[in-house]
C-alpha cells in the first residue's frame, strides 16, 4: 500500500484530505500537508480503507477547519467522490473517446447504466469535473445548402426518403415547387446529426438546390464520432439509471449510401405501386399518381416535366406511364448518388436517438434543450476532476 507522504506529494496542494468513519459517516479527521504532526496518526487510518474513506475538497470551510469536524457528508451538503466514481469517469472518458458505437456499448451495460455513472451524467458543476463552461451546449438556428452538411450515419434508406414526395402527383409538385427545404434537421458543426432522410429527400428532389431549417446544437468534441458520444451521453442522462439507449435498425438492401445512380433507379423502379411507407399518401409511383401527370390532369402537374428536364409528351406517344417513372427514378437516382459520406459514422443502431418511437423510446431534443444550455449533463471529459482520479489511482498502488 502506498504512504500517505507519497499521496499527499504527488496531490495538488490546492484542497484538503477528509476521513468519513464508515461506521456511522462522520468526518473523523483532515489534514491538509505531509509535514502536518497529525499525519502520521492518520498513516495507520487511510491505509485501513475497510474503516475510513479518504475524500479531498478544494471547499474554503473544509480547508478552513470551519464547524466541519463530526458532521455527515449530508450535513455538510458536500457530493463527495466515492472510489468507483473515479473508475467511471476514466471508463466514460475512454468511451467518449472511441465515439458513439463503443458509448452506447458501455452505457447499455451494467456499470454505464447504474445508479452511479447514471448519476456522474448529471455532475456538471466546476466544482466535480474542474471546468465551468465545457458541457455547456448553444443551441441556434440552423440553415444552409442541404449538400454542404455531413451524415454521420452510414445508412440512408431509400424509401424513407423518397415514399412520400412520389407517394402522389401533389407531393411530388409541391416538393418540387418549395425548393425542397428539409426542415426540422439537427445539426452540429457541417455534420447532420438528426433528420437523415428528411436531409436525403430534400436532396433527392432538389440535388444541389435542396437546403436544410432546423437546429445547430453545438455537442463538445472533436470530430463527428466525439460530438455523437456527447449526444449519448446527454440521452442517457434524460433517461436516468437502468435505461438502455434508444436505437433503430435498417435493411440493408435499401442502403443507397455510395450507390450509383443507375442502382439507385433500379430500386426505385423495383418498387413501383408499392406502399414502401404507411405515412406516404400512396404506393410509390403509384398509377394514379403517374396517370394524373401524363395526363396533365394534376395542377401544376407541368412542373414536373421542367423539373426533369423533358417536353409534355405527344398524344401518340407509347408507353407514357412508363417513361414517366423511368424519368423521375433516374433524376432522383442521379440527385442521391451524389450524397456525401462519412467514413466515420457508425452503424445505424449506434446512432443517438433523439425520438419517443425508438426501441427503448428517448427523449425529443425539445425535452432536454434547457439542461444542455444551462450546462447540466457532464458530457464531455473531464468527468470529474484530474485531481480526483489521480487520488484514486495512487490509493490502489
Amino acid at each position: 500500500m502506498i504512504k500517505l507522504k507519497t499521496i499527499l506529494k504527488e496531490m495538488s496542494n490546492e484542497g484538503i484530505y477528509l476521513l468519513f468513519n464508515k461506521s456511522d459517516g462522520k468526518l473523523n479527521n483532515t489534514m491538509k500537508t505531509p509535514d502536518s504532526k497529525e499525519n502520521d496518526t492518520l498513516k495507520k487510518q487511510i491505509e485501513d480503507k475497510g474503516q475510513y474513506e479518504l475524500v479531498w475538497s478544494n471547499d474554503p470551510k473544509f480547508i478552513n477547519l470551519q464547524n466541519v469536524q463530526g458532521k455527515t457528508k449530508e450535513q455538510l451538503g458536500l457530493d463527495l467522490l466515492k472510489e468507483d466514481e473515479a473508475q467511471i469517469a476514466k471508463n466514460l472518458t475512454q468511451a467518449f473517446n472511441d465515439g458513439p458505437a463503443a458509448t452506447r456499448f458501455y452505457l447499455d451495460g451494467p456499470e454505464g447504466s447504474s445508479e452511479e455513472a447514471r448519476a456522474l451524467l448529471l455532475k456538471a458543476t466546476a466544482a466535480q469535473d474542474g471546468d465551468e463552461g465545457d458541457d455547456k451546449v448553444s443551441i441556434k438556428d440552423a440553415s444552409g445548402q442541404a449538400m454542404k452538411f455531413t451524415p454521420t450515419q452510414n445508412f440512408i434508406d431509400l424509401m424513407q426518403s423518397v415514399s412520400w414526395p412520389l407517394g402522389s402527383a401533389k407531393n411530388l409538385i409541391d416538393a418540387i415547387n418549395t425548393g425542397p427545404i428539409a426542415k426540422g434537421v439537427v445539426t452540429s458543426k457541417s455534420f447532420i446529426i438528426d433528420g437523415h432522410h428528411r436531409w436525403s429527400g430534400a436532396i433527392a428532389i432538389g440535388g444541389d438546390g435542396a437546403q436544410i431549417k432546423g437546429k445547430n446544437v453545438s455537442w463538445p468534441g472533436e470530430g463527428s464520432d466525439q460530438l455523437l458520444a456527447a449526444a449519448q451521453l446527454a440521452i442517457a442522462a434524460k433517461l436516468g439509471a437502468g435505461k438502455k439507449t434508444p436505437s433503430k435498425g435498417g435493411d440493408a438492401a435499401t442502403n443507397i449510401l455510395g450507390k450509383g445512380a443507375t442502382v439507385i433507379s433500379k430500386m426505385i423502379m423495383a418498387n413501383v405501386n408499392k406502399q414502401t411507407d404507411e405515412n406516404a399518401p400512396g404506393p410509390l409511383l403509384n398509377d394514379k399518381m403517374v396517370k394524373d401527370l401524363v395526363a396533365q390532369e394534376a395542377s401544376g402537374a407541368k412542373v414536373v416535366y421542367d423539373w426533369l428536364g423533358i417536353e409534355l409528351f405527344a398524344k401518340d406517344t407509347k408507353n407514357k406511364g412508363y417513361k414517366l417513372k423511368l424519368a423521375i427514378a433516374n433524376k432522383i437516382g442521379e440527385n442521391l448518388a451524389k450524397l456525401p459520406q462519412n467514413p466515420k459514422a457508425p452503424d445505424r443502431p449506434d446512432m443517438p436517438q433523439f425520438d419517443p418511437k425508438a426501441t427503448p423510446p428517448g427523449p425529443e431534443l425539445g425535452d432536454i434543450e434547457g439542461d444542455l444550455q444551462a450546462g447540466n449533463f457532464n458530457i464531455s471529459p473531464p468527468f470529474i476532476k484530474e485531481t480526483m482520479i489521480k487520488l484514486r489511482d495512487l490509493m490502489k498502488r
